[in-house]
């Protein structure tokens, strides 16, 4: 994800962390390198951008990732580290990581987010936290979500799943988790969740498609995504082949609408496959439940799966489905 650091922050920590801090024409800081012998500020950050580029090293990150490797802290502690020490006044405590992440114009974040990487503690924090915790999804995973906690508010006491493209946040599903709420998903209005694709900007090599995102996130390991519905939509398709994985794995729910799509959602993938790529598909079938996330499994061996070609997608379906 992207975040805004405030250029007030960035030069705190800057004349904090080097003996001496210099300031170009155009606005960008100096200071002598930390990985290589440097005494001519060989190390270039541009606060605009928040990025790093260090001639001497030829080290070059975004700010954040800069931070977590000086100090040898994960990226999820670098925001509330920078915003507690570096903050207007130092010692800063109510801030919030929603005011510093960058999001597309069209997103509004509902009222009383907070994620579970600035909140450690609380009665309603908890809940949500075990919440996620029984349905054993990974703690890694855990830390990129929220929870809202805003009464009166229609997204009141439910999680908070971020979507990201190129670390930016454009999407976010939200669940219910009291059992209680009269809506178990609510979903930003105005917005279209087909053009959206969860987990985006993580797919390489391989990725696992399911219908729905509390199946992709039980994966621990393994990258996972979602249709948001039994069909896949021609615009995730074309995101998901802007990323040329050379493996797709579909999971399809184990009913009458998984069944049904199946076929339907290979042959857009294929429709819109570049001809340039090679492209395997595999299909993983579900037994004795209705959807991966009932498994309670975090992983999935490629060796259970089946191959998908077209001149036997009639046994496959009777083989997954009976």
């Amino acid at each position: 994800m992207n975040f805004k650091i405030p250029e007030t922050i960035i030069k705190s920590f800057l004349a904090d962390n080097f003996d001496a801090v210099k300031e170009t024409s155009s606005g960008e800081f100096r200071v002598n390198s930390p990985f290589a012998q440097d005494n001519k500020f060989h190390m270039y950050i541009n606060p605009e951008k928040g990025v790093v580029h260090d001639f001497k090293s030829d080290y070059g990150k975004d700010f954040i990732s800069f931070v977590s490797d000086y100090l040898q802290i994960s990226k999820r502690e670098v925001i509330p580290f920078l915003l507690r020490n570096y903050g207007v006044g130092k010692g800063l405590e109510n801030f919030a990581i929603t005011d510093y992440i960058e999001k597309s114009v069209e997103l509004t974040l509902p009222d009383g987010l907070h994620f579970f990487s600035e909140t450690k503690k609380g009665i309603i924090r908890n809940q949500a936290y075990n919440y996620l915790k029984n349905r054993k999804i990974p703690e890694e995973t855990i830390e990129d979500f929220g929870y809202i906690y805003e009464p009166g508010s229609e997204y009141n006491k439910m999680i908070f799943i971020p979507f990201y493209e190129e670390g930016k946040l454009v999407y976010y599903l939200t669940r219910d988790f009291t059992g209680t709420n009269f809506l178990r998903y609510n979903n930003p209005k105005g917005l279209n969740s087909k053009q959206f694709v969860y987990n985006i900007d993580k797919i390489e090599d391989t990725v696992f498609i399911f219908e729905g995102v509390f199946d992709a996130i039980m994966l621990k390991e393994q990258v996972g995504t979602a249709m948001l519905s039994a069909d896949l939509g021609k615009q995730q398709a074309i995101k998901i082949l802007s990323k040329a994985p050379s493996t797709i794995m579909f999971v399809p729910d184990n009913d009458e609408a998984g069944k049904n799509t199946l076929e339907k959602n290979i042959k857009l993938i294929l429709k819109y496959k570049p001809p340039s790529l090679k492209l395997k598909i595999l299909i993983y079938y579900l037994q004795d439940v209705k959807d991966f996330g009932e498994t309670g499994k975090d992983f999935i061996d490629i060796n259970d799966c089946i191959e998908w070609n077209p001149n036997t997608i009639e046994n496959i379906i009777k083989k997954i489905y009976g």
